[in-house]
């Protein structure tokens, strides 16, 4: 005859059952109640799973983690990256306390499978789950755009029109070309001129909720932290001209030539001419006089016709001897070095070839000048 089970025995096993069902709910419901429901996509068991690691983790998950000393950090999520590689990425910057627990948390959620390649802008005194829910949200990475070398303030400002800041183009132009004096004084901009010059070209990335001004100053710095090293400093220092001309004259330079390699042969010529009191005579000056050019629509009309090189403005500069008085573009590094340190050349003439290479022949006297011009 089989065995009879002893009644205690079978009451004990329900009663650690019960306790165990109602300890499985009790961790469910907290971890429900710190970081929401499972993803529709979890089945049953791994939830359970998942809830047993969160609950046993989330001091971790609700704790700030120490960040680097920072207001904020921008991490790069990568289209091929795995989870488990940003949420390492994310430990490693000192972003959350545990890469194991995050990925948890993501899988957990059905995050993992939602989140979108691009830059995140990370708050520093944000836990975890915080962080985790800032990187899952697409409306919250970061608004990327470029700012060509050779643009002038107005096409950067067509440029944010279709970003879809906080602000618009009129709000930029405004601030940027009547700017408070505290952001002149970083700079030594002399009192009556705008930030034309001081933006510099390159790849930005940007949280979408960032401000006008908090935008304006974080260019500012890509400018100051770039292009004002000691060798720079020591260059401009020599060549006895102020961080002022000296990005004037790199303005020139860029909407001269495209080519690096021949900017220091354009600084010579203009500074040949200005040696010997000769006007600087180049086109882009005269084309920011003009400014916008509905029919081509362009900022910069070429060609130039006899009357537009009479356009009354202290930028013309086949009519005023010296430099303008500021600016005409926002110069590349390259440009801004060669305005600083140019070739040493008798060079006072340059054209463009004529095998569309869009780089110049230089000469000495007028008469080689017209000998290069194109049939």
């Amino acid at each position: 005859m089989p065995k009879k089970c002893n009644p205690v025995f079978l009451i004990l096993i329900l009663l650690m059952a019960i306790v165990l069902a109602a300890g499985l709910v009790y961790v469910s419901f907290e971890v429900r109640e710190t970081f929401g429901l499972p993803g529709k996509s979890v089945n049953p068991i791994s939830a359970l799973k998942y809830s047993l690691a969160l609950f046993n983790g989330r001091d971790k998950m609700l704790s700030v983690a120490p960040g680097n000393g920072l207001r904020e950090e921008k991490v790069s999520v990568e289209a091929d990256q795995s989870i488990q590689q940003l949420c390492a990425t994310l430990e490693q910057r000192n972003l959350v306390e545990s890469a194991n627990l995050t990925c948890t948390y993501l899988i957990y959620s059905g995050k993992d499978r939602n989140i979108q390649p691009g830059n995140y802008t990370i708050p520093m005194g944000i836990n975890a789950i915080d962080t985790a829910n800032l990187i899952f949200d697409v409306t919250r990475r970061d608004k990327q755009f470029i700012i060509y070398a050779g643009w002038r303030l107005e096409e950067i400002a067509a440029m944010i029109d279709g970003l879809g800041l906080s602000f618009d183009a009129t709000d930029f132009l405004t601030f940027v070309t009547a700017p408070p004096d505290s952001y002149k004084e970083q700079l030594q901009i002399p009192q009556g001129m705008t930030l034309e010059g001081y933006f510099f070209p390159g790849n930005y990335s940007v949280k979408p909720d960032i401000s006008l001004q908090d935008f304006v100053a974080e260019i500012l710095t890509r400018f100051k932290t770039t292009v004002l090293t000691e060798e720079f400093e020591k260059d401009m220092q020599r060549s006895g001209l102020t961080l002022h001309q000296a990005i004037t004259m790199a303005s020139i330079i860029q909407r001269e030539t495209l080519a690096e390699e021949e900017m220091p042969l354009i600084a010579s010529v203009f500074y040949n001419r200005l040696e010997i009191n000769m006007p600087l005579e180049t086109d882009p000056t005269v084309q920011f006089a003009l400014g916008y050019d509905a029919q081509k629509n362009t900022w910069w009309k070429s060609p130039l016709t006899f009357t537009d090189l009479e356009v009354n403005s202290p930028y013309n500069t086949y009519r005023n001897p010296g430099l303008p008085p500021g600016p005409i573009s926002n110069p590349s590094l390259a440009a801004l070095k060669a305005a600083v340190a140019p070739a040493e050349t008798d060079f006072l003439f340059f054209r463009a070839k004529c095998d569309g290479s869009l780089t110049h022949n230089f000469s000495k006297t007028y008469e080689e000048h017209l000998n290069f011009g194109c049939d």
